[in-house]
């Protein structure tokens, strides 16, 4: 009998631990949300309101609520930070089945209920059946086919945006390199948004990366802590932003709003106050720790309240602003767009979702996670040297 000692016993595997969710994140989400249907109930030109603009129905209150659209610049900070989030460390596969199954279910729910809302209503144009399955695709913008519904096109930003991160996934995502990125995408952004509209038409990512990016390097604060690097390249990306909303964004919005034009400056700050909002979210420890299910609870209506509302708020409109008062209209139509949001989400998106998820995970198969480093680095040396190491032809990949 060999007296030979056993070696001693792995210690058991771990589940890991995953962090505490940032539930303020899903109030901003929601907040971005009821900005955007204010914009488009009170301040964008249409004619629901028994033949009037909405900025003659709300002189005051479209002054204020033009600015709504702002709305989709706090939704896109808000996917940076996430997204980034969910992809570091994790299978290629993994990410692409969890984005897609987020994506989807409510997507096609909404794109069907738009168009039979479209066909049915006298006071809507109708799209062709050819036109609603390539909407059911998500790729309309890429084809040049007309959406279903005008919110759209800021899936088209996202869905770019989620490509963008799956390449990041392969090379290997680090700070560093995040950093780096981050540092350099207004130098290319910015002139490519100013200057050649034909291509952002196309590549739409391009004029709203910066935000994208801002909310990357608050994750990475988050993640890693605060440093002076990344501060002042969160700076960079939040003047580029702010730079193209007030040259671009402000006269976007005068376009599609009567009333008083709208202020640049405004604009401006409203995109730092965006980005503001999501660092005080999740880099202020007592807000972090808010820990809500009622929030996270409401979040989950964001979605589809965003997708549905646009076409079920002016249909509501018409039916009940020749009997009621404009702002009790506005409220219930509202709350129309609200409980269609619910019904979504339990008929359409809860049950579809983590049956899709398991689907695709299966088919898509497993990857190599996507290698990370535990901090930030803080010297200005190894960040450059990090960002030239990956951007070297023939870099290793690491």
């Amino acid at each position: 009998m060999s007296l030979a000692l056993a070696p001693p016993a792995s210690p058991p595997r771990r589940a890991p631990i995953s962090a505490p969710r940032l539930r303020v994140l899903d109030l901003l989400r929601l907040v971005a949300a009821a900005a955007v249907v204010l914009f488009h109930f009170t301040a964008r030109d249409h004619h629901r309101w028994q033949g009037s603009l909405p900025a003659e129905v709300f002189p005051d209150l479209s002054q204020v609520t033009r600015y709504g659209y702002l709305g989709v610049h706090l939704f896109f900070v808000i996917s940076g930070f996430v997204i980034l989030a969910s992809a570091w460390g994790r299978p290629v596969g993994s990410f692409a089945a969890s984005r897609l199954s987020r994506l989807y279910p409510a997507f096609w729910a909404a794109v069907l209920v738009t168009a039979t809302l479209r066909y049915l209503w006298p006071g809507f144009e109708a799209r062709s059946p050819s036109e609603v399955l390539v909407n059911l695709t998500m790729l309309q913008d890429l084809f040049g086919v007309p959406r279903v519904d005008g919110v759209y096109w800021t899936l088209w930003v996202e869905l770019q945006f989620y490509l963008l991160i799956g390449v990041f996934m392969r090379i290997g995502i680090t700070g560093s390199r995040v950093l780096g990125f981050a540092a350099l995408v207004p130098v290319a952004t910015v002139p490519a948004t100013l200057l050649f509209p034909d291509l952002i038409r196309t590549f739409t990512l391009i004029e709203w990366l910066p935000l994208f990016c801002a909310g990357m390097v608050v994750h990475l604060m988050h993640r890693d802590g605060p440093s002076r690097l990344a501060w002042l390249v969160l700076a960079v990306d939040v003047a580029a932003a702010a730079w193209t909303s007030a040259a671009r964004t402000a006269g976007a919005i005068d376009r599609v709003a009567s009333g008083p034009a709208t202020s640049p400056t405004l604009m401006a700050l409203g995109v730092a106050a965006c980005v503001g909002l999501v660092a005080g979210a999740t880099l202020i420890p007592r807000v972090a720790r808010v820990d809500s299910r009622a929030l996270t609870r409401a979040g989950l209506l964001t979605y589809p309240l965003y997708l549905t509302h646009e076409y079920i708020g002016w249909a509501s409109i018409e039916v009940l602003s020749s009997r009621l008062a404009p702002y009790l209209t506005l409220l219930l139509a509202v709350g129309v767009c609200l409980l269609v949001a619910v019904l979504v989400h339990v008929a359409a998106e809860r049950p579809v979702q983590q049956p899709m998820r398991r689907w695709l995970e299966a088919r898509l198969g497993p990857s190599q996670p996507s290698p990370g480093v535990p901090s930030i680095d803080r010297g200005v040396l190894p960040w450059v040297a990090a960002v030239a190491t990956s951007t070297a032809p023939g870099a290793r990949r690491r």
